[in-house]
């Protein structure tokens, strides 16, 4: 599964950013082409202590550094590099690749810039999966496919980047697929965290829907209040009630309430 992509600047804006290519990489830190193959996403982390896409799209921009990223993306912009009909020198470096078919030629790479203390904010992470869904959806990357071909620096060879995701059963590494999962099936019409907020306003409904709900006493067990049980024994032993099927008495807390007071009120002696 490949897509040849020809055109360098596909994707203009995501999620309300507009990407930025004012700021292009010299041509000394990547591989031209004309047109290329592509299959793969690979995500990185810029590992500085705090820095922006557009200090770091600068810093490409200015030299000869060696490597280079298609874009950078932060908590409030993004910035495109290099075009995506050219390779970046993103994931090279080793003659031992821990993935078999990865490379700079056939992938795709977005660098997450840090907030603070080397590590990508929530937002940023946010973000990123936007931009990856929009980059899947270009590359005709399915959401059942997202596991396969949208992978970590780690991924392809054992580099610890993203830092905080650079392990075998990264959490977050999981949390952030399932992101641009929900984001490609359309579950996520809003921004990631404006879609955990819906699903915390919905767990508070399904609570509170719980709590209205009248209370169902079936059977003389442990659920059934102790104020209750005396009349309730009562009336079964007197066949005034009886269970229906399993012996489920089905009584209401409201009902159970009124059978008490009639017997406290002697109807029943």
């Amino acid at each position: 599964m490949a897509r040849t992509v020809t055109e360098g600047f596909p994707i203009k804006s995501f999620a309300g950013i507009t990407i930025i290519t004012n700021l292009l990489s010299s041509t000394s830190n990547y591989y031209s082409y004309e047109s290329r193959n592509i299959k793969y996403i690979v995500m990185h982390y810029t590992g500085n202590s705090s820095d922006t896409a557009k200090a770091n799209a600068n810093y490409f921009h200015s030299g000869s550094r060696g490597a280079s990223a298609h874009y950078f993306v932060d908590e409030n912009t993004c910035y495109q590099s290099v075009a995506l009909n050219n390779a970046a020198w993103a994931v090279g470096g080793t003659s031992h690749y821990k993935h078999k078919d990865c490379r700079n030629l056939n992938s795709v790479n977005i660098e997450m810039c840090c907030s603070g203390g080397h590590v990508v904010s929530k937002k940023t992470i946010s973000n990123a999966a936007y931009l990856c869904a929009e980059l899947c959806k270009h590359l005709d990357i399915s959401a059942g496919n997202v596991d396969t071909y949208v992978l970590r620096h780690y991924d392809v060879w054992d580099k610890s980047c993203p830092a905080q995701w650079a392990n075998d059963n990264s959490q977050g590494w999981a949390d952030f697929k399932e992101m641009v999962k929900r984001i490609l099936n359309g579950s996520e019409g809003l921004t990631v965290t404006q879609y955990e907020e819906l699903k915390s306003e919905i767990a508070g409904l399904k609570k509170a829907i719980e709590e209205i709900k009248p209370k169902i006493y079936r059977y003389m067990d442990n659920n059934m209040p102790e104020w209750a049980k005396p009349t309730v024994q009562k009336l079964m032993d007197r066949g005034i009630i009886s269970g229906v099927a399993d012996n489920c008495l089905d009584l209401s807390n409201d009902l159970l309430r009124l059978i008490v007071i009639n017997d406290r009120a002697g109807l029943y002696d």
